[in-house]
């Protein structure tokens, strides 16, 4: 195990390797392949998202998947861990969580600057987590009203609908959206080097293992629910992920600009 007690943080970067501390050949190669499958994820969310437009109504595997859901009568307790997600992705919990995140990050800051140590680490971090919860809400925002498909009816279809009919679209699921992009983004920023090589790096093991959690389970949970269609949450989970990696590589860009403004101060200095 490295013996260091606090994250590097953005590094200079050399001919081998990144401001992230990555080998750059590596870096590079995954970079290119995840490029890849993020442009083939836009164009598979835009056709999703015009054929909805264009039939609004469940599709017979929505039917089917909420019917199946609604009816495996799980344990209580079973059904209740699986709703948990959900209830803390409702607009109160979920804002009092992305605002306490955002501001440790920034008291953390402020903790390495009175430290007399580099406090960009952290400012990047807050910056960039909110702006990616922001503009992944807004992007969901848009294409919502764009698509304008109505919530799942128990009026008109047969299933159950165990909270309040609300008057909002239902295409993309923004609850399956927020999980991915907000429990994504910690979970990269846990995993990236600085963070492993911290010596209580194994702290954020049960926090981890909840972000997967969280996010695997929501989907379902919104299912059961009766809030949304299979076809809802399969899109917020394409959504979620499309606006998560690009974040995370404009977050990458920003790590290499900043490392790179460091090279130049210290030759000129």
């Amino acid at each position: 195990m490295h013996k260091i007690t606090h994250p590097k943080g953005i590094q200079i970067p050399t001919a081998t390797t990144t401001a992230g501390g990555e080998q750059r050949q590596e870096a590079q190669r995954r970079h290119r392949i995840e490029a890849v499958f993020w442009c083939l994820g836009v164009i598979v969310f835009i056709l999703a998202s015009f054929m909805v437009h264009a039939h609004p109504k469940p599709y017979a595997i929505d039917l089917a998947t909420t019917e199946w859901v609604q009816g495996l009568h799980l344990p209580a307790w079973f059904d209740a861990v699986l709703r948990f997600p959900s209830i803390l992705n409702n607009p109160l919990p979920s804002l009092i969580a992305v605002i306490a995140w955002f501001v440790f990050m920034l008291v953390m800051a402020l903790i390495f600057k009175l430290q007399d140590r580099s406090p960009l680490t952290w400012l990047q971090a807050a910056i960039f987590f909110a702006l990616t919860i922001g503009g992944s809400y807004g992007l969901q925002g848009i294409v919502e009203l764009l698509v304008n498909r109505p919530r799942p009816n128990p009026h008109l279809y047969p299933i159950h609908l165990y909270t309040p009919l609300v008057p909002f679209p239902t295409y993309p699921s923004g609850h399956t959206d927020f999980d991915v992009v907000y429990y994504g983004f910690l979970l990269y920023l846990s995993f990236t080097k600085p963070v492993r090589e911290w010596r209580y790096h194994w702290f954020l093991l049960p926090l981890q293992i909840f972000a997967m959690f969280a996010i695997l389970s929501i989907g379902y949970s919104r299912i059961l629910e009766g809030d949304h269609w299979l076809t809802d949450v399969l899109a917020g989970y394409l959504e979620g992920a499309i606006s998560l990696f690009l974040f995370i590589f404009l977050y990458r860009w920003a790590t290499n600009w900043l490392a790179q403004r460091r090279k130049k101060k210290l030759l000129l200095g």
